[in-house]
């Protein structure tokens, strides 16, 4: 599978079968984020892969009122990667000009991931919805470190088809004229 096809082919899995997924993949899908560019290659990142089942059960747990129904179903997940960062000296810099590059490198590094994790035949789903100071707590997590999102894995429920992983349907997209300008806000692509 190419990139273009994993990327066309993911889907947000929510539902998982009980199958594991195998240390050697594991360690590709992480292998793929380890090769992922960052603000001046300073790597400010660590990932915790969370495959015992107690641990995963407290993720959902004391989450915003009105979210934990939203991300109840990750306790049945076989597996997931919290994607944490820190800043480096280059970060704060940055910071001063108004950008987030600790974010941008940890989202670049998860997106590797998931597409490797596509390309194997697992499933995932981004999370953002999560208690940071329950999770740092019960994962053990250095002050230092924040929490930028999970991503959950497995093998889907329901069989993959052609047209995305776990036979998710594909959920509608802007056109490029709604989301792309050229050369200056509002103006067309010329092709």
């Amino acid at each position: 599978m190419d990139v273009f096809e994993a990327i066309k082919w993911r889907r947000s899995v929510r539902k998982f079968s009980p199958q594991k997924v195998e240390k050697e993949k594991i360690l590709q899908i992480l292998e793929a984020g380890r090769l992922a560019p960052s603000s001046s290659n300073r790597q400010a990142w660590h990932f915790i892969v969370v495959d015992d089942e107690n641990l995963i059960k407290q993720i959902p747990e004391k989450v915003v009122i009105g979210t934990k129904s939203i991300i109840s179903w990750i306790k049945d997940a076989p597996l997931v990667i919290v994607g944490c960062y820190t800043k480096a000296v280059t970060h704060f810099v940055a910071g001063l000009y108004g950008h987030e590059n600790h974010l941008i490198d940890i989202s670049i590094a998860m997106t590797h991931m998931v597409l490797e994790a596509t390309e194997l035949g697992i499933g995932t789903c981004y999370i953002g919805w999560f208690n940071e100071k329950h999770l740092k707590q019960i994962l053990k997590i250095p002050d230092r470190y924040r929490i930028a999102m999970l991503v959950v894995l497995g093998y889907p429920a329901e069989p993959s088809t052609p047209e995305g992983i776990g036979g998710i349907e594909p959920r509608p997209r802007k056109n490029l004229k709604e989301i792309v300008s050229y050369n200056e806000w509002g103006k067309n692509l010329p092709y």
